[in-house]
């Protein structure tokens, strides 16, 4: 079991420290390695070919042929509403030993836990993990407020400017119906880290100039974290109700203010970007596959030729192509939800 309290989260780190582990990054490394050396993932991570795409964003496109070939293979879904099905995969039914611990925020006295971190067998990046919340509880692709701060809480016990959370919603490339969000660590200086947002309605931001459109919010040191997730989850519980498919991608980045003296290297704050998409449809597992991570400029392809060809603006079509046409749907109502706020 790994506890831990409000002492423990760390706001403010930098790409210089990258060598330095908090007790969590320990943990989940130390571990997500010797189940690796125990040979319980359907491949070994590589980043066989990795290349900064010449161009504005900073798109980094990843050659990652064995998830394409070697993962399990996804259900498909028609709603994102769909119900639990428990005669379907689900993150119960995994070996054991795919499981890295359980944790708890407070103290082992008062925590009743089901909350757990797993391994992804097919990972994506380095120490590709799950979170599962409430795992015996056998919850829906729906995130809830609740998973939410535990994902944004897990980020933070991190020391790492390069831990990334992400969750894919059902019919946006969710590829199992039972609630989990992906923590990986990447480390790359991406672009959404550190553009310039615009401000919205209330405390909701608009991604300005980049070609996944959609939302951002952003945490402070100063914020309550209780606080900030209702006000975020404002917008998810409208997607959820209207049945839109989305993405959630939640990085370390950087408000640049007085107290700041490299931009270029400090994080300060999370943002949390939130796209609503077209339907993902049929999950070919060869293609490239515009999920969350894809959406925040982190391509994974499965394709040697498709690798091959990329360039900017081939990849800056299929996310516009992805998100405007949602993005346009639903603005006025987003703007409207936060107006009061």
């Amino acid at each position: 079991m790994f506890y831990y309290d409000d002492n423990d989260l760390i706001f403010t780190t930098s790409w210089k420290s990258l060598s330095v582990n908090s007790k969590f990054d320990e943990s989940l490394k130390s571990l997500w390695r010797e189940k690796e050396d125990e040979g319980l993932f359907r491949y070994k991570y590589k980043e066989e070919n990795v290349i900064m795409l010449p161009g504005k964003y900073g798109f980094l496109a990843v050659l990652n042929v064995d998830r394409g070939t070697k993962r399990r293979k996804p259900n498909i879904f028609a709603s994102v509403l769909e119900p639990f099905n428990d005669d379907l995969f689900n993150f119960t039914k995994v070996n054991a030993g795919e499981y890295l611990f359980k944790f708890s925020y407070g103290s082992s006295i008062s925590s009743n836990t089901d909350d757990a971190l797993a391994i992804n067998t097919s990972p994506l990046g380095d120490f590709h993990s799950l979170i599962l919340p409430k795992i015996n509880s056998k919850l829906p692709q729906v995130i809830d407020e609740y998973s939410l701060i535990i994902a944004i809480q897990l980020l933070l016990l991190s020391e790492s400017p390069a831990i990334r959370v992400g969750f894919n919603s059902l019919c946006a490339f969710a590829s199992v119906n039972h609630l989990h969000l992906h923590l990986y660590y990447l480390q790359y200086k991406m672009y959404l880290e550190y553009c310039d947002i615009e401000q919205f309605s209330g405390p909701c931001h608009k991604i300005i100039d980049y070609p996944s459109k959609g939302f951002v919010f952003v945490l402070k040191s100063s914020d309550l974290l209780s606080n900030f997730v209702k006000t975020v989850y404002i917008m998810i519980n409208y997607l959820q109700q209207k049945n839109i498919p989305h993405n959630i991608f939640i990085t370390r980045a950087l408000v640049k203010d007085l107290n700041v003296n490299d931009f270029n290297n400090s994080r300060n704050c999370v943002r949390v970007f939130i796209w609503a998409r077209i339907s993902s449809g049929d999950k070919r597992m060869d293609k490239f596959s515009p999920a969350t991570c894809e959406l925040f400029g982190h391509l994974v392809f499965k394709d040697k030729s498709e690798f091959s060809e990329v360039t900017e603006s081939s990849v800056a079509k299929i996310l516009t192509d992805v998100t405007e046409s949602s993005f346009l749907l639903i603005e006025n109502d987003i703007k409207n939800l936060y107006l009061t706020i």
